[in-house]
């Protein structure tokens, strides 16, 4: 309540403050139009109409301003936004200007004969004041809105990502269990070591991917972790049919990264260009920082392709490098028969805490 009182208080003094200062101009100006005419009064003959006319504009603007919030504009409704606001500016102009004449005349009985002119010269200047203060509420209401579905906007957007990678998790989980179990099943007899140590790391990848605290961007350093766990099962299952080679930057560890960005990547090159050969081949793991930016590329030594074929998992990746980093991103890929595959991916450089 005191803070609800204390704010009141502030708000009320900072008007005022306005209006009033507001006031001390106008009394200027019109101290220097009758100085520059030799007809320069005491300063009182300035001073005590400014401040009347200006504190009691600082007395009417809560209620302008209320009644500008409950009388908005809205689509198809200007003409009538505009007759009705201007019909109660008149009002307001008349009510002010016979209520200044009122306080004036306790000082100088002279005002009241005054009344006509007065009427007639300030209705103007006021129904501008009052088309200003309303002009003022509409602006800050369309500004506020606009702010508010633009919030609306990014917080769909963050959950909309935040779904896609929570779908990431969910698609890879059961696609790693049964890739693996197959793997393990075919070692339990023949090498059982072999088969428990692709549990211990079948168990770390699990629970790499269940991460709760995993958002939708986290550090490379935490996506090779991952990618480590998921090569790891790989290694295990093609033995020396695959070669990794990992080109890792110390300075790009701390660089942020869309979450599960690299996994799908390795995937495919060990898929789709390794698993196929029966001699196997190599994938290469590299990421440096240059310009500002993070340059990753995975790269394999497998059949290749006629042609670049981008598939779902690829353009869900192109997908969300766009929404997060716009036009500052890049992903390209090229490929020839015989030659291999490799993907390049360019993010703005942004460390993680």
């Amino acid at each position: 309540m005191r803070d609800t009182q204390k704010r009141l208080l502030t708000r009320a003094a900072t008007l005022l403050g306005i209006w009033v200062g507001i006031g001390l101009l106008t009394a200027g100006q019109w101290y220097m139009y009758d100085l520059a005419n030799s007809q320069a009064r005491p300063w009182k003959h300035y001073i005590g109409p400014a401040m009347v006319a200006n504190v009691l504009w600082a007395c009417v603007t809560p209620i302008v301003f209320s009644i500008a919030n409950r009388i908005t504009l809205q689509r198809g409704r200007a003409v009538r936004f505009i007759l009705t606001h201007f019909a109660i500016g008149l009002v307001v102009s008349v009510c002010h200007t016979l209520i200044f004449v009122m306080f004036m005349s306790q000082i100088d009985d002279g005002w009241y004969k005054m009344l006509p002119h007065k009427l007639a010269g300030s209705l103007q200047i006021n129904v501008l004041i009052y088309a200003m203060m309303v002009a003022i509420v509409t602006t800050t209401r369309a500004l506020r809105h606009l702010n508010d579905r633009e919030l609306q906007a990014a917080q769909m957007e963050t959950q909309l990502a935040e779904a896609e990678t929570a779908s990431l998790r969910a698609q890879l989980q059961p696609h790693f269990l049964f890739n693996a179990l197959n793997a393990i099943s075919a070692l339990v007899r023949s090498e059982p070591l072999k088969a428990e140590r692709m549990i211990a790391r079948l168990g770390e990848l699990l629970r790499l991917s269940i991460d709760g605290h995993r958002g939708q961007e986290s550090s490379l350093g935490d996506e090779l972790d991952f990618t480590e766990a998921y090569l790891a099962i790989e290694e295990a299952r093609l033995g020396e049919r695959l070669t990794v080679i990992r080109e890792i930057a110390p300075e790009a560890l701390t660089a942020t990264v869309p979450s599960l960005l690299l996994q799908p990547l390795v995937e495919n090159a060990i898929r789709h260009g390794i698993s196929g050969l029966p001699q196997g081949g190599t994938v290469t793991i590299s990421a440096k920082v240059t310009e500002a930016c993070l340059h990753i590329v995975v790269a394999d030594d497998g059949a290749g392709a006629a042609s670049v074929t981008e598939g779902v998992g690829l353009a869900n990746t192109r997908r969300r490098l766009t929404r997060l980093y716009g036009e500052r991103q890049s992903l390209t890929m090229d490929t020839a028969p015989g030659r291999g595959f490799r993907v390049k991916v360019k993010v703005p450089l942004c460390t993680a805490p």
